[in-house]
């Protein structure tokens, strides 16, 4: 059983093999660095201050709430490291043991705590808790757990992620971060069948991208992974990027960036997709 273990996995990575070479080629740590390279100093020192300020006693970095969280622990590490705040690591390094040894986890924890784990020590000592194969739901294209397929190098997932995706007909009433993730994975297995600019000018409102394409107002978020997804695709944003420009800017807020217009402070999850998005403004 062990060798045929290995042999279906030897056969998913190779059919999968185009999609994890985009995705190598155009990951998150390359696209936050270059956002790193837009910024002033001043904003730099703002940036470092605000994330060194989020971690909390435990290691991990605080939600909204002020309370220690995985989701928000994953973009806290992802900034660290575009910022090179590496003496957050230690302590968040003990908070993932923690955590795994203590809690059951499941959905996006999951999947978080994975992507953590591997980018604090490793995939090779990755623990058997955090290799469990839950059922792919029907968010299972959204941009978390597609992260969580490329680190953890599941093949597997990934190749039945692309399979479903053949099947289902995508369509505007979809959230912007599954059509984020779809299109990524279309770009990915093969040549799009239109300009990727059609799958989410629905959701461009005033240089931002809005949850759905009925919501009247964009968010930081939904901007962050949609102009990531774009920039993957090799679309040519050249256009919109003045917009853009000028409204991630309008949610910069001391050190952090804010989630709407409308939200009163800055938190670690929209940071992390500010510059997600500043990221894939460059060039």
């Amino acid at each position: 059983m062990k060798f045929l273990g290995i042999f279906s996995k030897n056969i998913f990575r190779f059919l999968a093999g185009r999609s994890y070479s985009r995705l190598r080629n155009n990951s998150i740590e390359t696209t936050l660095a270059r956002s790193v390279g837009m910024l002033d100093a001043q904003t730099i020192d703002e940036i470092k201050s605000y994330i060194k300020g989020q971690q909390t006693t435990t290691g991990g970095f605080a939600d909204r709430g002020g309370n220690c969280d995985l989701y928000y622990s994953l973009f806290g590490l992802y900034i660290a490291e575009a910022l090179e705040i590496n003496e957050v690591k230690p302590a968040l390094k003990a908070y993932i043991i923690n955590v795994i040894d203590k809690e059951e986890l499941t959905g996006i924890y999951l999947k978080c705590a994975v992507i953590l784990y591997i980018k604090l020590f490793g995939i090779r000592t990755l623990p058997p808790v955090l290799r469990k194969r839950e059922n792919l739901a029907a968010q299972y294209s959204d941009f978390v757990n597609l992260l969580a397929y490329y680190y953890s190098e599941d093949y597997i997932s990934l190749f039945l992620v692309s399979r479903k995706l053949k099947k289902i007909k995508l369509s505007e009433g979809m959230p912007c971060s599954v059509m984020s993730a779809s299109l990524i994975l279309q770009r990915s297995i093969g040549k799009l069948s239109e300009e990727p600019w059609h799958w989410m000018s629905g959701y461009f409102k005033n240089g931002g991208f809005s949850a759905f394409s009925k919501t009247p107002h964009c968010d930081l978020l939904s901007t962050g992974v949609a102009l990531y997804a774009l920039r993957f695709a090799d679309s040519n944003l050249s256009l919109i990027k003045p917009d853009c420009l000028t409204y991630i800017d309008s949610l910069y807020s001391d050190g952090g960036f804010c989630a709407t217009a409308f939200d009163p402070g800055a938190d670690v999850e929209y940071t992390f997709y500010g510059l997600l998005a500043l990221g894939s403004l460059t060039g």
